[in-house]
């Protein structure tokens, strides 16, 4: 028999909170292994390795690639930590998840994604605002057509028929000296437009694009004087990728009525540009039997002779295909390397006509007639990232840049008879042009530098000045004035002058992201996005 407790020796007393408490509920109530001396570990973590990426990472688009894992992981693991190991009851951990779920609710709720900036930051939008797409719906039920089907379009020496221009090199057909650039010009229209980043081609006061519209692809015909839509043709086509965004992205080429329009499938068609009937069809990547590239075919159809020529890549010496423009039969082929995002283009060098062409692995030359290579330079990125369209500054040189921590080149080309040398003259980690071509004037080049614009200097490879934060947007030279389609939407005027930077005008042009190139025709300026399109008249000394 145990012996009795001593009446008079005192015994433990146990905490009234825990009295009846199971081993288990104990451990929840007591203080947790992983305090807060853990969550303000993982933030500092978190800071530190934020801010290695911004002193290690080449340019802001690896800062914004590199810190995405870093934000998101630290976040991730605040979270788990809060909920699950920083102490307390089920009750607590009840509200802490409530907590954390209802600001997410309300966000969804109120907000929805609506893709990327060039610099790959996320965008949204108010929820309960139209989105595009049911804005085009509702401008194309309220009498937004025409009836102007006139035959036989009369091309003029001023038309815009492609790309950047007949040249395509960013120029237009304008005097500076006729416009009033300290003036906001007067918009004549404004209206909403299928999604896409592609550009227009205007010709005869006929404005053509391309746009997604729901699951239907679309090349549009546009009355430029009044906006209104004279013709569609539409294929079942449709193309979506979360940074690029949906839509077609080249734009279309008018050659003698006809119009060569390339989707983002690699759908390549010949138009009536009179009244949009299909005259011939062909998918460019079951020509050439070719995979899609990430951010889908962006090259516009280059017209040359009776040839038009495109760039599906690929490995089967099908990589650029010449079509004829009048019957659609393949005419030649050639090359075997990945397509990239940059358009084929015309140019003379020392008295040889050539396409050049920027794919995934470098800078081409290639002979009209036959697609024979010339020459090549190797210049890539580790996207296989080319967009730019290479700049030719003289008879024997041209400018060739990219992003993605890439940078720009002056390459000079040199021949013997039918051999062709290429020689570097210098490299430069500057004048990074990630999706936005550059425009010439005289010595000088201006371009988008990771998003601020820039002039360099194309015989030394230095900048003259680097001012100007426009984001991703796009060029156009204009006699002696730059006009910036900013990223944002907005358009600004700068003086292509190399002393110093100088902006004489900016303004809001249209709403949402731009990519899409802006155009001068007859002193009209015309922008589009993914959103809407809008022209305005320049206003007049």
């Amino acid at each position: 028999m145990p012996p009795m407790p001593d009446a008079e020796t005192p015994q433990p007393t146990v905490p009234a909170d825990i009295v009846g408490a199971t081993p288990d509920n104990v451990a929840q109530s007591g203080t947790s292994q992983f305090g807060w001396k853990w969550g303000l570990g993982i933030i500092t973590a978190g800071v530190v390795l934020e801010t290695l990426v911004w002193q290690i990472a080449p340019d802001s688009t690896y800062q914004v690639m590199w810190s995405m894992p870093v934000v998101s992981g630290t976040a991730l693991l605040l979270v788990i930590w809060w909920i699950f190991f920083c102490g307390g009851d089920n009750l607590t951990l009840s509200r802490r998840l409530a907590a954390l779920t209802a600001p997410c609710i309300v966000l969804i709720t109120l907000f929805r994604f609506e893709g990327f900036a060039g610099d790959m930051w996320p965008q949204f939008q108010y929820r309960f605002a139209p989105s595009a797409e049911e804005q085009l719906q509702t401008f194309l039920a309220t009498g937004a057509t025409t009836s102007r089907t006139e035959s036989g379009l009369e091309q003029q020496e001023t038309d815009w028929t492609g790309f950047r221009g007949p040249d395509r090199d960013g120029i237009a057909f304008v005097n500076s000296s006729e416009f009033d650039w300290s003036q906001p010009p007067e918009e004549l229209w404004r209206h909403p437009v299928g999604r896409g980043w592609s550009s227009f081609s205007v010709v005869s006061g006929r404005a053509y694009t391309q746009e997604q519209r729901g699951d239907l692809e679309c090349v549009v015909c546009y009355d430029i004087s009044s906006g209104q839509q004279i013709w569609v043709h539409t294929d079942s086509e449709q193309f979506e990728e979360t940074l690029g965004g949906p839509g077609p992205r080249a734009t279309p080429a008018f050659h003698d009525n006809r119009l060569y329009s390339l989707g983002a499938t690699g759908l390549l068609n010949c138009l009536d540009a009179s009244n949009g009937s299909l005259l011939w069809q062909k998918n460019i990547l079951d020509e050439a039997r070719a995979a899609n590239i990430p951010w889908a075919m962006a090259g516009s159809p280059l017209v040359i002779g009776n040839a038009v020529v495109v760039n599906p890549g690929g490995n089967n010496a099908n990589a650029l295909i010449a079509f004829d423009r009048v019957l659609g039969n393949k005419v030649w082929s050639a090359g075997s390397d990945q397509a990239s995002y940059s358009a084929p283009s015309l140019r003379t060098f020392l008295g040889q006509q050539q396409i050049i062409i920027f794919d995934g692995e470098g800078v081409k030359g290639h002979v009209p007639d036959s697609g024979a290579e010339l020459w090549r330079i190797p210049w890539t990125n580790s996207p296989k990232v080319n967009a730019a369209v290479p700049v030719q500054i003289s008879d024997n040189s041209l400018l060739v840049s990219s992003g993605y921590s890439q940078g720009s080149a002056l390459i000079e080309l040199t021949r013997q008879d039918d051999l062709w040398q290429t020689k570097t003259i210098w490299t430069s980690r500057r004048f990074k042009l990630k999706f936005n071509a550059a425009v010439q004037k005289g010595e000088l080049a201006f371009g988008l530098d990771e998003g601020i614009l820039a002039c360099l200097n194309t015989k030394t490879g230095k900048l003259a000045w680097k001012r100007g934060r426009y984001g991703y947007g796009q060029l156009l030279l204009a006699g002696d004035v730059i006009v910036v389609q900013a990223e944002n939407g907005d358009i600004a005027y700068v003086e292509a002058v190399p002393e110093k930077f100088n902006e004489l005008l900016r303004f809001p042009a249209i709403n949402g992201t731009t990519w899409n190139h802006p155009v001068i025709w007859n002193g009209m300026l015309l922008v589009r996005n993914g959103e809407e399109a809008a022209c305005y008249r320049l206003p007049g000394r």
